[in-house]
């Protein structure tokens, strides 16, 4: 998209009628128009004169409704380098007042993450911004990767992206040493450790986020300082280096 905010129209022309956006109209209570801008992907479906009709294909909430007229001038054909891959430009950044003094460095960073993070093929570089925990001497940011449920966010710095260090993408933790560290955990908040019945096959579930970290979810039985046997829920966060936090809680 060049600009921000087009509105999608009934017809190719000037003048159309705007097309009315039902869902959030009802939730704004004032009427609201359908609109694309540059943090959307759009397919050209055909051309009419100066006018092409598109549909957005990304976000995928909007692919069903969004469907409409908007003058040839106001899109912008992605940029690819000589093998092919896509390569951002500032168009396709929403620079503010905090991050317009890094731009460059931005740039940088997210096609060299685009291009050496194999998890990074869907990015939205719309999504760039200064990390929470960013301060002026030491700037961190951040871009959002992957999509639904496996949307994560790469962090970076200036350094990062001066060096020559790749963005590999992040390797998940080995399943069992994951269900193994996981139990360590429950032997060790146990009052009776030696008591510690681990489920490892009926009760465990293991799934990797592409953000490299593992979810492992299991039961175990242990004696309470009671000496009562009692059941319990754990679910335990890991990434390559080891675990991350656990939470363990009666099971009811």
């Amino acid at each position: 998209m060049n600009g921000q905010n087009v509105l999608l129209l009934a017809a190719p022309k000037t003048g159309a009628s705007k097309l009315v956006n039902e869902k959030a109209t009802a939730i704004m209570h004032t009427t609201q128009y359908m609109a694309i801008d540059n943090s959307v992907t759009v397919n050209e479906q055909c051309t009419q004169g100066s006018w092409s009709r598109v549909q957005v294909t990304d976000p995928d909430f909007l692919h069903d409704t969004h469907i409409g007229w908007v003058p040839s001038t106001a899109l912008r054909k992605p940029q690819v380098d000589a093998s092919g891959q896509r390569v951002f430009t500032e168009a396709d950044f929403q620079f503010d007042k905090s991050t317009l003094p890094y731009k460059k460095t931005i740039i940088d960073g997210v096609n060299r993450i685009h291009r050496e993070n194999s998890r990074c093929g869907d990015i939205d570089p719309s999504s760039a911004s200064l990390s929470s925990t960013s301060t002026k001497a030491h700037p961190t940011f951040y871009v959002t990767c992957g999509k639904g449920t496996q949307v994560f966010n790469v962090f970076f710095t200036p350094q990062d992206v001066a060096s020559r260090k790749p963005f590999e993408a992040p390797r998940n933790i080995d399943h069992g040493q994951a269900v193994a560290l996981c139990e360590g955990y429950a032997k060790s908040h146990a009052a009776h450790p030696s008591t510690v019945d681990f489920s490892r096959v009926l009760d465990v579930a293991v799934s990797d986020g592409a953000n490299g970290n593992t979810r492992v979810t299991s039961t175990f039985t242990a004696k309470n300082s009671f000496n009562l046997k009692l059941k319990y829920n754990i679910a335990c966060l890991l990434n390559a280096s080891g675990l991350i936090e656990a939470q363990i809680s009666e099971a009811r």
